[in-house]
């Protein structure tokens, strides 16, 4: 009984630490790629501002995709524009385990979007070394996703037992 009991346990806690550790990984690479939108500089003289983002690094994003894709110059410029905005709350969607799946999903389409931007460029090789890996870890992700205890709905919505 207690062979049973240990391999139920122990083979839960495996999914549960494994779905963890894809989460927290999906977040903290969206959120440190949506932090670097707003940074500026190198060691001390580092800063963190949305005027960075705005004014230094958004535009240059915008200018690259509409002058060497396909992709029309003012969906260059909304994408340039928003990126970093979604890329951090969503980092943190993910790495709380709110609404698990759906910001699994949320994080699956922003890996598809900076994908399609990266595929519009003519040297597309980061899409499947970079892109398609987070996808693929996504992907694990929601698989695993059952076995959310460390997450906050796992912990929110714990079932009691009767």
């Amino acid at each position: 009984m207690s062979d049973s009991s240990s391999s139920q346990c122990c083979g839960s806690l495996n999914y549960a630490f494994a779905h963890l550790l894809l989460r927290l990984w999906v977040g903290m690479r969206l959120f440190m790629a949506g932090l670097d939108k707003f940074r500026w500089g190198n060691g001390p003289e580092t800063t963190f501002s949305i005027a960075n983002y705005t004014d230094k690094k958004g535009p240059p994003i915008s200018k690259l995709m509409a002058t060497n894709s396909f992709l029309p110059e003012s969906m260059c410029t909304a994408f340039g524009g928003t990126i970093g905005y979604i890329l951090i709350p969503v980092g943190i969607w993910v790495a709380l385990g709110i609404f698990t799946e759906f910001g699994l999903l949320a994080a699956g389409l922003v890996f598809l979007m900076l994908g399609f931007g990266l595929a519009a460029l003519p040297d597309d090789t980061e899409v499947v070394s970079n892109i398609g890996l987070s996808v693929l870890i996504v992907a694990a992700a929601l698989v695993t996703a059952k076995a959310k205890a460390f997450s906050l709905d796992g912990i929110l919505f714990r079932k009691k037992d009767a």
